[in-house]
């Protein structure tokens, strides 16, 4: 069992590796079409699919992987 001040330590890390890797695969694949956007419209695409797959897809599996580790044994 993860105490509960570790659990957010570690998901606030883990959410910001997560991150980190979606911009480098991102930057890695389309560096070169999101060049040629004025910096704006960059930002805007790259943070969009940012949230959109933090939201809908990193969170959720990390949130259930916490919570398992942080679930208090069932009693009897």
């Amino acid at each position: 069992m993860i105490p509960s001040k570790l659990a957010r330590v570690l998901t606030t890390l883990a959410a910001w590796l997560m991150a980190f890797l979606i911009v480098t695969i991102i930057l890695t694949l389309f560096g070169d079409v999101l060049e040629s956007l004025p910096l704006a419209l960059r930002a805007l695409v790259i943070s969009g699919v940012l949230v959109t797959l933090m939201t809908n897809l990193v969170m959720p599996v990390l949130s259930a992987a916490i919570a398992r580790r942080t679930a208090c044994a069932p009693e009897g």
